[in-house]
C-alpha cells in the first residue's frame, strides 16, 4: 500500500496520486490499482471522471478501520490512499497508529516550496516516527510543482527540505532526517489541462488518436472549427508525451529504486 498524507492541505496530495503514483503502479501491475481517496470536505478525485487506470472509492473518516485490514492483505502495493489535508489527515494516522502496518506500507508526503509546507511537512513525519519502527526506510518525499529538476536548482526552490548555509530557516526535513528520500514533480500547465479533460497526463501521452489526420479531414470538408479543435488535442497530446518523457519517466525509474514489487 501507498500512502499519501499530510497535514497540510493545497501542497499536490492528488496531483501526486492521480498523475505520477496511479500511472506508475498501472504501469507496474498491467491492471488498473485501487485509489482510495479519504476526505470528508473535498473530493479532488472526481476529476478524473475519464480516467482507466485506477477503481476509484470514497472512504468517510468514521468508516477508518476498514483500513486495518487493507493494509494488512496489500503486500504489493496495489492500493494508493490520499488522504485529505488538515484534520482528515491527522485522524487517518491515529487510527493506523492503533494497529500500526505491518512493513508493507510506503508513506509519501508531498510538500511545496513554501516554509509552512516545511514544518507541516516535518508534523505529518512526527506523527509517521510513531506508527512506523523505522519511518526512515518507508518514507519518501515528493517536491511538489517543481520549476525544474536540476539538483541545484531544486535545492534553492526549496529551502524548507535541504536548508541553506546562507539564509535563515527553522528546521528543515535534512536537519531531521539524514538523505531522505525524494523527487521532484515538475509543474506543467499540462497537468491543469488534463484535469479539465477528466484524464491523467500520462494517459493522454499514450492516447493513439490520430489528431493531425483528424484535423486534414476536418479541413478537407470545409470544417475550420473541428480542425482547430483537433489542432488543439493534438498539441496536448505532444506536451504530454513531452511531460512523461522529461518529467515521470524519471520519476518512475527513481520509483523502481524506492519501492520493491514483485
Amino acid at each position: 500500500m501507498i500512502i499519501i498524507p499530510q497535514t497540510k492541505g493545497g501542497v499536490g496530495k492528488s496531483t501526486l496520486a492521480m498523475q505520477v503514483i496511479a500511472p506508475y503502479l498501472y504501469k507496474k501491475h498491467g491492471k488498473k490499482i485501487t485509489y482510495i481517496e479519504i476526505d470528508d470536505e473535498n473530493n479532488d478525485s472526481k476529476s478524473f471522471s475519464r480516467t482507466e487506470i485506477v477503481n476509484k472509492r470514497m472512504l468517510q473518516t468514521n468508516k477508518l478501520k476498514e483500513l486495518d485490514e487493507l493494509i494488512l492483505m496489500d503486500d504489493n502495493h496495489e492500493v494508493i490512499v490520499d488522504v485529505g489535508g488538515n484534520k482528515t489527515s491527522t485522524l487517518v494516522l491515529d487510527e493506523i497508529a492503533k494497529v500500526g502496518t505491518f512493513g508493507n506500507v510506503k508513506w509519501i508526503v508531498p510538500l511545496g516550496d513554501g516554509e509552512l509546507d516545511g514544518k507541516n511537512a516535518i508534523a505529518t513525519m512526527r506523527k509517521l516516527q510513531k506508527i512506523e519502527a523505522n519511518a526512515q526506510e518507508h518514507l519518501i518525499f515528493a517536491l511538489s510543482r517543481a520549476i525544474s529538476p536540476e539538483e541545484d536548482y531544486l535545492e534553492e526552490q526549496f529551502i524548507n527540505f535541504f536548508g541553506h548555509k546562507y539564509l535563515g530557516s527553522n528546521a528543515t526535513i535534512t536537519d531531521i532526517v539524514k538523505d531522505p528520500k525524494y523527487f521532484p514533480v515538475l509543474n506543467d500547465k499540462i497537468i491543469t489541462i488534463s484535469r479539465y479533460l477528466g484524464s491523467t497526463v500520462w494517459e493522454m501521452a499514450h492516447n493513439n488518436t490520430n489528431f493531425a489526420q483528424k484535423a486534414m479531414d476536418a479541413k478537407a470538408i470545409g470544417d475550420i472549427e473541428s480542425a482547430r479543435k483537433y489542432l488543439f488535442f493534438r498539441r496536448i497530446q505532444t506536451e504530454s508525451k513531452d511531460y512523461v518523457l522529461n518529467g515521470l519517466n524519471n520519476i518512475f525509474c527513481t520509483l523502481d529504486k524506492l519501492i520493491p514489487i514483485k
